[in-house]
């Protein structure tokens, strides 16, 4: 049985009734990463907050979600507390969003981590302070106590990565979580999802724009075009041979502007590196 299995989503609009979403299933396995790409505004982060239960009350959605064969549609808001943070952790795209402003960075994950283990106050800020400085947090007591705003979007990031690490989760859902990243950095962060995932066995839905990263860390994906899946294979096959002409489009350009860049620094085209 897969761990999470997603049966006919359909996410909407309540207001207007328009269709965003209209019929996507898939399925993720213990230790797998899949990867889903597309566009902005092609349902990517509609799909990942629904499977949360996360979207804004005006966006209604149907069909099936389970975890463990669970269907989270089911259970009350009370009863998907748990699920969320130790079962499922999201890694939301624009940090900002992810915490309360009225609050130092630090309460709100020792909040969560209280929620979740039994662990003394020193106990839950050691294993915080490693898993920040494993994310290029290099002063992780300064950062937890500065407030949201304080704080850049890539720090945020790092942050919603670093208690994703504490927290050892079934399901990582991470959102462009290296989005506001340099390029080290970046490097660095993937790197860190591949080790929870072989520790721990971790499966990571994973949404990028960026194929790089995708080959790097996805063994299959997902291909989004306006709410519609138009393909799905492993990713090796892909971006090698997408069948697709929405998939060969987005390889297509990835190619030309790493050609670009080449050219630009003195490099070489991808033929010939």
């Amino acid at each position: 049985m897969s761990l999470l299995e997603v049966e006919h989503l359909r996410i909407w609009e309540g207001r207007t009734g328009d269709v965003l979403v209209p019929d996507s299933s898939f399925r993720l396995s213990k230790g797998q990463c899949l990867a889903i790409v597309g566009e902005s505004g092609s349902g990517k982060s509609l799909t990942c907050k629904a499977l949360m239960r996360l979207n804004r009350p005006f966006i209604r959605q149907s069909g099936r979600v389970a975890l463990y064969g669970i269907d989270l549609a089911t259970l009350s808001a009370k009863e998907m507390r748990p699920y969320r943070g130790k079962r499922m952790c999201m890694i939301m795209q624009n940090g900002m969003r992810a915490f309360d402003p009225s609050r130092p960075v630090g309460a709100y994950l020792l909040e969560v981590l209280s929620l979740h283990y039994d662990w003394s106050r020193s106990e839950m800020i050691a294993s915080l302070s490693t898993a920040m400085i494993s994310v290029g947090l290099q002063e992780p007591s300064a950062v937890m106590g500065r407030y949201p705003h304080e704080l850049s979007g890539g720090m945020l990031q790092r942050v919603m990565i670093a208690l994703a690490i504490v927290l050892e989760p079934d399901v990582i859902i991470a959102d462009e979580p290296t989005t506001a990243l340099d390029a080290v950095t970046q490097y660095e962060v993937v790197e860190r999802f591949v080790q929870l995932r072989g520790r721990i066995g971790s499966a990571i839905l994973f949404v990028s724009h960026d194929l790089g990263v995708v080959r790097r860390i996805a063994d299959d994906m997902l291909v989004m075009k306006n709410g519609v899946i138009v393909e799905r294979g492993k990713t090796s096959d892909i971006l090698a041979d997408a069948s697709h002409p929405y998939s060969r489009y987005l390889v297509s350009s990835k190619d030309a502007l790493r050609n670009h860049y080449l050219q630009l620094m003195g490099g070489t085209d991808v033929a010939e590196g």
